[in-house]
C-alpha cells in the first residue's frame, strides 16, 4: 500500500472516532500515520509487513494507552435535579404528623414532605430520599 493509502485509513479512522469518542479508533488512525511515516520512509515494502506493524502498534497503543487516556478523559459524574437534594438540610414550616404531609424548606424552596415521625415546625430536617416531587425527610440529628 502507498503512504496515500494509509493516510486516508488514518483520517478515516479519526473521523469514525470523533463520532463515536469510544477512544478505539483513535489508535488505529494512529498506527496507520506510523505505517504510513515507515512506508515513506521505504523502511516498509512489503503490505505484510505494513499490516504486522500496523496491528502491532494497535494492540500497543490499546493496551497500554487507552486505559490512561479513558482515565484523563472521564468525566465527574454530578448529581443534578431533586435528587442533589438528598442528604441536604433544611427546616420544617409545618407541623408532620407521622405518614403524613406537611411542608418543609430546602435550600430556599419549600418542598411537600413527609415523616415516618412527628416533626414540629422550625426543627431541622435532613432529607433521606424522594418519592415524585415529595421529599422523604427525618429530623436532623443536633449538632
Amino acid at each position: 500500500m502507498t503512504t496515500a493509502q494509509w493516510v486516508i485509513i488514518a483520517i478515516v479512522c479519526g473521523s469514525i472516532e470523533i463520532f463515536t469518542m469510544g477512544l478505539w479508533f483513535l489508535w488505529l488512525a494512529l498506527a496507520a500515520l506510523l505505517v504510513a511515516v515507515g512506508v515513506r520512509l521505504d523502511w516498509l515494502s512489503s503490505l505484510q509487513w505494513q499490516l504486522l506493524i500496523f496491528a502491532f502498534f494497535t494492540l500497543i497503543f490499546i493496551i497500554f494507552t487507552r486505559p490512561l487516556a479513558i482515565k484523563f478523559f472521564k468525566t465527574k459524574d454530578t448529581i443534578s435535579n431533586v435528587k442533589a437534594l438528598v442528604g441536604q438540610h433544611g427546616i420544617s414550616t409545618t407541623d408532620i404528623q407521622p405518614l403524613q404531609y406537611g411542608q418543609v424548606k430546602v435550600n430556599g424552596e419549600i418542598w411537600t414532605a413527609i415523616a415516618e415521625s412527628e416533626i414540629k415546625s422550625g426543627t431541622r430536617i435532613v432529607v433521606n430520599d424522594i418519592d415524585g416531587v415529595k421529599l422523604i425527610v427525618n429530623q436532623a440529628e443536633q449538632e
